[in-house]
C-alpha cells in the first residue's frame, strides 16, 4: 500500500487496486470541512477498484481514477501521473511490491528527484544514478561553503534530458523552515507550471552531460 496523508493506493496479490482520496471537502451549503472517513457516502464517492496491468516497475490502473492513469514506482516512492504529467508522490506503508532504485536513500536523505514532464525540447528521460548525486552533491558542498552549507537546504532536483544533454535543477530550501520537511520529498515546491515561490530558496542549474554548473543563486536567503 502506497499512501500519503490524503491519499492511498492499495495493490492486491489479483493486480486488482484500490484508490482513496481522503482530502477535505467543502459543504457548500454550511461552509463546513466534511472529512471522508467521517462520511461513508463521501468516501464511497472517493474510492475506486480497478484493475492494474503491470510492466516492470510501471503500474497502468483501468480504469482512471481522478485523471491518474499510470504509476512509476522507484526510490521507494510511487508516483502518479496524469498522462505525462507528474501528479503526485506516495510512499510505501507496508508490504512488498516491485521498486528500481538508482540511489542510496539513507546517503541523501536530503535530496528529492522529479523527471520533468517530457516536451519538444526536452524528449527524454533521464533517471539520476548514484554517480550522479555524488557530482551533484560535490558541487553543491562546493559552492555553499561560503554560505551556510550543503547540509542547511533540502534539495529538490528536476531533471530535463534529451539526447544532447541532461540539465538539472537544483532548488534549495532552508531546513529551518519547518514546514517542508514532511512534504518536500513528494511534490516540488516550485513547480514545472508555474515555477515561482514566495519563501526563501537557491538556486542551481548543473548540467551532466558537460559537467557544469552555473552560478548559485539566492532569493531572500
Amino acid at each position: 500500500m502506497f499512501g500519503a496523508a490524503d491519499y492511498a493506493v492499495e495493490i492486491f496479490e489479483d493486480s486488482s487496486y484500490r484508490m482513496t482520496d481522503y482530502s477535505m471537502d467543502l459543504d457548500s451549503v454550511t461552509l463546513e470541512l466534511i472529512d471522508p472517513k467521517e462520511n461513508p457516502q463521501m468516501l464511497a464517492k472517493n474510492t475506486l477498484v480497478g484493475k492494474t496491468l503491470i510492466d516492470g516497475n510501471v503500474l497502468f490502473f483501468t480504469p482512471v481514477f481522478n485523471n491518474v492513469n499510470r504509476a512509476i514506482l522507484e526510490n521507494g516512492y510511487m508516483d502518479l501521473y496524469s498522462g505525462e504529467s507528474f501528479f503526485r508522490r506516495l510512499s510505501l506503508q507496508k508490504g512488498e511490491i516491485y521498486s528500481i532504485n538508482y540511489f542510496d536513500q539513507k546517503r541523501f536523505r536530503d535530496y528529492a528527484v522529479f523527471n520533468a514532464p517530457r516536451d519538444t525540447i526536452f524528449d527524454k528521460i533521464y533517471n539520476l544514478k548514484q554517480k550522479d548525486l555524488i557530482f551533484i552533491d560535490s558541487v553543491l558542498t562546493s559552492v555553499l561553503t561560503k554560505t551556510v552549507g550543503n547540509n542547511a537546504f533540502y534539495k529538490q532536483l528536476k531533471v530535463y534530458s534529451n539526447s544532447d544533454s541532461t540539465i538539472v535543477d537544483v532548488n534549495m530550501f532552508l531546513k529551518n523552515d519547518k514546514s517542508l520537511k514532511d512534504i518536500y520529498k513528494f511534490y516540488p515546491i516550485i513547480s514545472f507550471d508555474a515555477p515561482t515561490y514566495e519563501g526563501a530558496y537557491g538556486k542551481l542549474e548543473i548540467n551532466l552531460s558537460r559537467r557544469t554548473s552555473s552560478n548559485v543563486f539566492f532569493d531572500n536567503l
